[in-house]
């Protein structure tokens, strides 16, 4: 073996330049692949040791930073919180279909032009928000503002939510990325056909446990109500559901009222009316109830009532259980013509929401159970 490798040697110089050649171009090529791993391992280090980190972040096109950063400033100015409790755990490129990212303004005039951007799903652990944006981020808008994850029971069968948002992309003709279940509420439906019998159809007088479900289409803003039975497997669209279904909006930072001072539980602020007057009534932790009109520089329609102590803490325990502050920062806009109609503010620790009188029976239950008792309460006050 020796003589032949030493004969190969000596017969094939010509060979052996070029393999040596060879074998340089391997290791320069080699060392540059080492480098360019080197560089790709800190760039997802960086990423997935920051607060942007995505749960499934194998991504054929990576989210840019900017445009990470940009959502996240946005949304932390937003919610009045650290940009390091948010993460992005979703997003995918899209090509929106007009200047407003196929999110308009009521009244607003968009530009007819393809822009290329992002859909962008960021959490805080608790609740969801969808972004639209261009393609560096210096255009973005809040497409579906606080879809909460909490507004879902821990319960609810992953079969049924399959079932509601196939058939709601179904019939919708959108893609289920767009659609977002915003809330969802064990039902004893009465009869075999959920309640949402059609005309002349028989439907045996059992009772089926299920689900009353409500989808909403994000950017678009359409909501559909379904009934379904335990499983999925049985489910109805309502029809007169998604006619009175109320479909929220984000307050804009600045419509916001100020925050309540430690010694307030609650705050409502009426506007409008035919009167056109705005009142502002306020709860304190003692019982106070104190109730007067803004703009009044005489301070003559002032007044103070009572509520008892234990009153009070049985409100603040029915805004827990009703979980109030889950609609934070929601607005509920009265149909599109209404006119002379009463807008309320409600105002707790936690949050702000805003409703008005003629829509007030379409709320979310859970919203109309806060509005109850904070009816109750004021009614039961004693000057």
């Amino acid at each position: 073996m020796k003589f032949m490798l030493k004969n190969y040697f000596s017969t094939n110089p010509g060979r052996v330049f070029t393999a040596l050649i060879l074998t340089g171009i391997l290791s320069v090529s080699s060392g540059f692949t080492l480098v360019k791993d080197a560089v790709g391992a800190s760039v997802n280090f960086s990423l997935e040791t920051s607060n942007e980190v995505l749960k499934d972040n194998i991504k054929l096109n990576r989210l840019p930073r900017l445009v990470a950063n940009a959502v996240l400033r946005d949304l932390a100015s937003r919610q009045g919180i650290s940009t390091r409790e948010l993460q992005i755990i979703d997003y995918n490129q899209q090509t929106w279909r007009n200047g407003c990212l196929e999110l308009p303004q009521p009244d607003e005039l968009c530009t007819q032009a393809l822009i290329p951007g992002w859909r962008i799903v960021v959490s805080n652990g608790k609740q969801n928000w969808i972004y639209h944006t261009n393609n560096n981020g210096r255009s973005l808008r809040l497409a579906l503002a606080n879809t909460p994850s909490e507004n879902l029971p821990d319960q609810l069968p992953t079969s049924v939510k399959n079932a509601v948002l196939q058939a709601a992309s179904t019939r919708l003709q959108q893609p289920i990325y767009q659609l977002t279940i915003i809330e969802a509420q064990q039902q004893t439906w009465r009869d075999s056909c959920l309640e949402l019998a059609n005309a002349d159809e028989f439907c045996s007088q059992a009772l089926v446990s299920g689900w009353r479900v409500v989808v909403v289409v994000g950017g678009v803003g359409q909501t559909l109500v379904y009934h379904t039975n335990q499983t999925g497997s049985a489910l109805r669209l309502n029809q007169k559901g998604n006619e009175s279904t109320l479909t929220p909006v984000q307050i804009p930072v600045s419509e916001l009222p100020p925050p309540l001072d430690r010694d307030i539980v609650f705050r409502q602020i009426s506007s409008g009316g035919f009167a056109g007057r705005t009142y502002e009534t306020v709860l304190l932790k003692d019982g106070r109830l104190i109730r007067v009109r803004i703009g009044d520089a005489n301070d003559s329609e002032r007044s103070v009532s009572r509520v008892s102590v234990q009153q009070v803490q049985q409100f603040v325990r029915s805004l827990e259980r009703s979980k109030f502050s889950k609609f934070k920062n929601l607005s509920y806009p009265a149909p599109s013509g209404a006119a002379d109609y009463i807008t309320y503010t409600l105002t707790s620790q936690e949050g702000t929401v805003q409703y008005n009188d003629i829509s007030q029976n379409n709320l979310p239950k859970n919203l109309q159970t806060v509005v109850k008792a904070w009816n109750q309460l004021a009614a039961s006050a004693q000057s």
